[in-house]
């Protein structure tokens, strides 16, 4: 029996634990007051040549692994200082995470994602002493997805306790109310999510799924080689991602991207005021770049740069079976002969 008709709601499922990586726990409004209202996201014209975005995840192989990398592009303004759009995966290996805590000590300013607050990444030990809301549903998908592949998780590797972390986010309330006004949820997406299972061409972009069967997903938990064959796959899945939930999944105006990309965008022209911030990074899921690099190259000018593609997984090549061993001795040479 094959799996690809569930594949879409699978692909769903990962490219949402990665974009809602940032909100950490349910949490109910501690007044009744209004939540403030968020920034409208910014919807400037598009260029022709800038219409069509380069992705910022893809799959690259050679002969000993296949990896999802995840890219880091540079944008130089008018006047001569740089925002970088950090794109990053919330579930992946720790010598992933170890190379952007390097890379994220380097800038002025790291403008991070994180729906609700901030204090628990940025000041623990003051967090810890307060009460903890309930953990996010997703959160078990994420734990799940990492205990099987061998991931980490993004807000347990970063080192956000750094005096050059700044909050770019909504609030909890201000997320919640993004999507009641669009009449979101994540109930809906999933149940969406399902319904593409018929989509031709989304069965085309997933048709590696065509190889996972009913044993395979057993064997998933109990084979090394199964696994590593089958997180193969799911790097494929996530590397589509963007196209998958922002042509088909969420549309142009949705809560979980354009709207956090314009308080982002509202927070990265507060800290651009600062002339003395000549090295700025936008640190937010990959998923949320292509939407924001037009803005960059439009209404602020900037020139698109350097690329740089750093390994998010990386799945060793299947190590391959030795031959078995030629009798190379002439006929006449072997005995009886």
């Amino acid at each position: 029996m094959k799996y690809l008709r569930f594949m879409p709601a699978v692909a769903s499922l990962l490219c949402m634990a990665a974009w809602t990586a940032s909100i950490p726990a349910w949490s109910a409004p501690a007044t009744a007051t209004p939540p403030p209202a968020p920034a409208a996201p910014v919807s400037p014209a598009v260029s022709p040549e800038a219409a069509k975005v380069p992705d910022y995840v893809r799959i690259a192989e050679d002969a000993a692994s296949t990896r999802l990398e995840v890219c880091v592009t540079t944008f130089t303004l008018p006047d001569g200082r740089n925002i970088d759009l950090f794109g990053v995966v919330h579930l992946a290996d720790a010598s992933y995470y170890k190379e952007l805590n390097r890379r994220l000590g380097t800038y002025d300013s790291v403008l991070f994602e994180l729906v609700g607050n901030p204090e628990a990444l940025q000041n623990p030990n003051a967090a810890a002493a307060r009460p903890q809301g309930r953990p996010h549903p997703l959160r078990g998908i994420q734990k799940l997805i990492g205990d099987v592949f061998k991931l980490d998780f993004q807000l347990e590797k970063i080192d956000y306790t750094r005096p050059n972390f700044v909050h770019a986010d909504t609030s909890a309330e201000e997320f919640a109310k993004m999507q009641a006004e669009r009449g979101e949820s994540m109930m809906k997406l999933l149940l969406k999510s399902f319904q593409m299972s018929g989509d031709p061409a989304l069965q085309e972009k997933l048709k590696d799924a065509e190889n996972v069967g009913l044993a395979d997903m057993i064997m998933l938990f109990y084979s090394q080689k199964t696994m590593q064959r089958i997180k193969v796959i799911f790097a494929r899945v996530l590397a589509e991602s963007e196209s998958l939930l922002e042509d088909k999944l969420l549309g142009k105006d949705n809560a979980i991207v354009a709207g956090r990309n314009g308080v982002a965008l509202k927070k990265l022209k507060e800290v651009m005021a600062d002339p003395g911030k000549k090295r700025v990074a936008v640190f937010y899921g990959a998923g949320h770049m292509p939407t924001l690099e037009p803005v960059l190259t439009g209404e602020w000018k900037a020139t698109r740069g350097e690329e740089a593609w750093l390994p998010a997984w990386t799945m060793p090549a299947p190590v391959k079976a030795a031959a078995p061993a030629r009798d190379s001795a002439p006929e006449s040479a072997k005995p009886g002969v």
